[in-house]
């Protein structure tokens, strides 16, 4: 009678060893691979989203650009009346010292009053521009984490794909 010999191998053994104690080899994962592609549709929804976040980011940025413009105008428009204050008020100065008529003395009061009016404007205009900017600035702020989250969905449901952060 012949016999056969037969061999285990190291890795073989240790199977059944783990096999006989009840652990099994392939023990389950936390996070489940994705071995199906996403549905076309998903796709489709998160490549709309990312396009639509870039736009009203291009939109922002048009918007703070002319935000910062209505700011420097106004600015500009300020300094002019300020100036102009100013220089009603050294006139007023100036007749005064010299003895000029009372109505002389009052039209450049009514000069004055003038001015200071449209310096409350101006100032009034620019804080209001200001508060636009903060909120146009909010705005992009809240865009752009809108597109990030959006990415970042993309790449979940696509099963990554993107950079490792």
């Amino acid at each position: 009678m012949k016999r056969q010999i037969w061999t285990v191998s190291g890795a073989a053994l240790l199977g059944l060893t783990l096999l006989g104690s009840g652990i099994s080899q392939a023990q389950p994962t936390t996070t489940t691979p994705s071995t199906t592609p996403p549905a076309q549709g998903d796709i489709r929804k998160d490549l709309q989203d990312i396009r639509k976040d870039r736009q009203d980011i291009r939109q922002d940025r048009k918007e703070l650009q002319g935000d910062r413009r209505e700011i420097r105008h106004d600015r500009e428009q300020l300094r002019g009346d300020d100036r102009e204050l100013r220089k009603d008020r050294q006139e007023l100065r100036e007749d005064i010292r010299s003895g000029a008529s009372k109505e002389e003395i009052a039209k450049d009061r009514q000069e004055i009053r003038q001015d200071e009016r449209k310096v409350h404007e101006d100032k009034r205009d620019l804080r209001h521009d200001r508060q636009e900017l903060h909120h146009d600035r909010q705005e992009l702020r809240h865009d752009r984490q809108d597109a990030r989250q959006d990415r970042r969905e993309g790449r979940e449901h696509r099963g990554g794909g993107g950079r490792g952060r």
